[in-house]
């Protein structure tokens, strides 16, 4: 073998070490852009499936409240839900008066 033949061979095998690096850098970039999208997607359904999660705890938790609340009104003898009547009637009223006072001032109605 000849030194020309040599020379050609280690150039042939330094473009093909160049090559091989920006074939290698191309494909790296394909796959951080995928990676990447793949990454958005799953952060993305994270957050839905953490809204999920909040949302269903809320519900959860106003279910508990209502049926403590009902456990409570059904403990009560008929003198304090009377009472209770009461209350919620006094309450009534005073919703309405705030009512109609923010009418009277002009202020947005509920």
């Amino acid at each position: 073998m000849a030194w020309e033949d040599v020379s050609r061979a280690l150039t042939n095998l330094g473009l093909a070490g160049v090559g091989l690096a920006a074939l290698a850098a191309e494909q790296a970039g394909k796959a951080g852009k995928v990676l990447a999208e793949k990454g958005a997607e799953v952060l993305e359904e994270g957050r839905k499936q953490g809204a999920k999660l909040q949302e269903q705890y809320r519900e959860d938790a106003r279910r508990r409240r209502e049926e403590r609340l009902d456990d409570q009104v059904c403990r009560m003898d008929a003198a304090q839900r009377e009472a209770l009547r009461r209350r919620l009637a006094e309450l009534d009223d005073l919703e309405r008066e705030a009512r109609e006072a923010a009418k009277e001032e002009g202020g947005p109605e509920e």
